[in-house]
């Protein structure tokens, strides 16, 4: 599938069909992952990868929202990797977060499954959960799987601003 097709057919899943994800799909959205950009090439990500009933039932004990996906990806950034921006002097470890999520996103598409962003997640609590390190944060989970019949985007899915309202020339 081309890029423009998986932007387009892309959007937030909310039912999944029970069936795994094959591990050579799970593999290859990790490969993905492992080349996405980070800023300096810091790569201050974690991954664990929650495909079993004990641990999908980890992580709905922190966010009621897997929507019965087969796979969920939780994102923790580890925060001895993080750097400052040497201008606004900002953490810009959230920034990679967000591409490392955006990639799973975008690269479940490109396999044939879909998936959501999931931000509304207690953090504290999968951390206990997984026995996470202190210096892992869970920023994020991702649950992913193949897209159930009954399942459309949100009436506000289609909902975009016209290029021109937010495009600014530079002069």
């Amino acid at each position: 599938m081309d890029f423009e097709k998986i932007c387009e057919s892309r959007f937030s899943v909310r039912a999944f069909k029970s069936d795994p994800v094959e591990e050579e799909k799970v593999e290859k959205l990790l490969k993905f992952v492992r080349l996405a950009p980070t800023a300096k090439n810091g790569q201050p990500y974690e991954i664990y990868v929650a495909n079993t009933s004990a641990a999908l039932e980890k992580v709905k004990k922190a966010s009621p929202n897997t929507f019965g996906a087969p796979l969920v990806f939780v994102l923790c950034r580890d925060e001895n990797k993080k750097w400052a921006n040497r201008y606004s002097g900002e953490n810009q470890i959230l920034q990679d977060m967000g591409i490392i999520a955006t990639t799973l996103l975008y690269g479940a598409v490109n396999l044939g499954l879909g998936a959501i962003y999931v931000c509304n997640v207690d953090p504290d609590v999968l951390k206990k959960e997984l026995g996470l390190p202190a210096n892992l944060v869970v920023s994020s989970i991702v649950p992913v799987g193949y897209i159930a019949e009954s399942c459309e985007p949100s009436k506000m899915h289609g909902s975009r601003r016209e290029i021109k309202e937010f495009i600014h020339s530079v002069e």
